[in-house]
């Protein structure tokens, strides 16, 4: 898959984020919303079935006779009708039942007075003596009965459908969270992802800016370009990619004419550039170059025993791992660079809780990362003796030092991070060529093939 389909795809997916972020928020919403109308309706049809029953209680004492019953009390029947009423006004207030149901609750209330009014018109009191009165109570109660049973019928009708509606919402709630959830850890995925082809980006670029090696053109155009295209800058990439072009065609160009862009700038004849190349190419291939190596992994388990006492002393834990590496600089050296940050990372310790120190390397192409790693106070603001001396000794083997915090997963600062990048070599001796007396004068070492040396001395 392109690297372009895939700056889409995490476009896509943002958008995606978004999306479902708001539809989460606007269910949920919803969600709440109706369920606190359920609940309401729910109130309403409990309300009913309650007021009901007190009014079944009564007709229940009415037929038994039994006037002295507290259901057939005017204080309970009272109470009975304030119950209706209030299930009335709770209906008012919810503004979401129908307008039939409003009718039959308020046809409801108007059956029980008038229910209530045909027991207090049987005889003395609430007692029933006459036939004739028992059968307008049964046929008052039989309408409230009725009422209820309509009522109570279209409330479960609704609640039926807030039923469908909260299941509906439920389904909508969860595939929105799931979206959410797939696409925020897709993101993460792809953050980290292009973190890491970021870093592999720099370590490619630190690479061949401490190599001794010669870059070519076409690396360093392949380097910036996927740094370039990693950040989305594709206008900056095909730029940088049609330069290049311009440049190698206005050189065809120009040699094509029979003169040389290096002539063409220094205006030095040829003949005298081929023949100063060819003496500085005889001379320095008399001449070979010692250059001192050291195995940097022994180097340092020999640091750390120096300092075994101090550290078992101390309680600290010391976790190595390092790749086997063989580094250009004198021994010597090298061990001190390594005693001093070591020693640096000893000392900070005295200010942490979790008294462990990391030291890890890696090869990185032509070049060495090596990172000690200890718990304590963040990177010094003024740099201490250790880390001073430590920086110019580095120095002396062509390498350099960088600093940094040292973060937990809660992005607190616990530490400092010390990193000192190298050079590698190979572990070889050469042994020097015999220079003649006549020749024993250097003036200077050029480095490079014939063509470099030339363009140098044009440059």
């Amino acid at each position: 898959m392109s690297r372009m389909l895939l700056q889409r795809f995490s476009k896509s997916k943002i958008w995606l984020v978004g999306l479902s972020s708001v539809a989460l928020f606007g269910v949920g919403h919803m969600f709440k919303d109706l369920s606190s109308r359920y609940k309401s309706v729910g109130d309403i049809r409990n309300g009913l079935q309650i007021c009901s029953a007190r009014a079944h209680q009564t007709y229940t004492a009415s037929l038994l006779g039994d006037s002295s019953s507290i259901y057939m009390d005017s204080n309970f029947t009272s109470a009975s009708e304030e119950c209706f009423a209030e299930a009335t006004n709770l209906v008012e207030d919810y503004q979401g039942l129908s307008d039939t149901i409003s009718k039959k609750i308020n046809a409801l209330n108007s059956n029980v007075h008038w229910f209530h009014e045909s027991l207090r018109g049987t005889g003395k009191g609430f007692s029933v003596k006459e036939a004739q009165g028992t059968s307008a109570i049964d046929s008052k109660y039989q309408q409230v009965e009725e009422s209820v049973d309509s009522t109570l019928e279209l409330i479960d009708s609704h609640v039926d459908g807030l039923n469908n509606s909260l299941g509906n919402l439920k389904v909508a709630l969860s595939l929105a969270a799931l979206i959410l959830i797939a696409s925020g850890a897709w993101e993460i995925i792809e953050r980290r992802r292009h973190d890491k082809d970021k870093r592999e980006v720099e370590d490619e670029a630190l690479g061949e800016l401490v190599s001794d090696d010669v870059s070519t053109a076409m690396k360093v155009e392949e380097i910036i370009v996927n740094a370039l295209e990693l950040n989305e800058m594709t206008h900056c990439s095909k730029l940088l990619t049609t330069y290049r072009q311009n440049v190698l065609k206005t050189i065809e160009q120009a040699q094509a004419t029979g003169v040389t862009p290096m002539a063409m700038v220094s205006g030095l004849d040829e003949t005298e550039i081929a023949e100063t190349a060819q003496k500085v190419w005889d001379e320095s291939e008399l001449i070979t170059e010692v250059v001192p190596t050291t195995d940097l992994e022994p180097l340092t388990s020999k640091v750390v025993d120096h300092l075994a006492n101090k550290l078992i002393a101390d309680g600290i834990i010391v976790d190595m791992n390092m790749d086997d590496a063989i580094i250009k600089g004198e021994s010597e050296t090298l061990e001190q660079v390594l005693y001093y940050v070591v020693l640096d990372a000893l000392k900070n310790t005295d200010h942490a809780t979790d008294k462990k120190i990391s030291v890890k390397g890696k090869t990185l192409g032509s070049v060495y990362n090596l990172e000690v790693c200890s718990h304590g106070e963040g990177r010094d603001k003024s740099e201490n003796t250790s880390i001073t001396i430590a920086k110019e000794l580095v120095s002396e083997v062509s390498g350099r030092m960088e600093f940094a915090n040292l973060y937990n997963e809660e992005k607190d600062i616990v530490g400092r991070k010390v990193r000192v990048i190298l050079k590698t070599g190979e572990a070889r001796e050469v042994e020097p060529q015999e220079i003649s007396p006549a020749s024993k004068t250097l003036v200077r070492l050029e480095k490079g093939t014939k063509r470099e040396i030339m363009e140098r001395l044009n440059s």
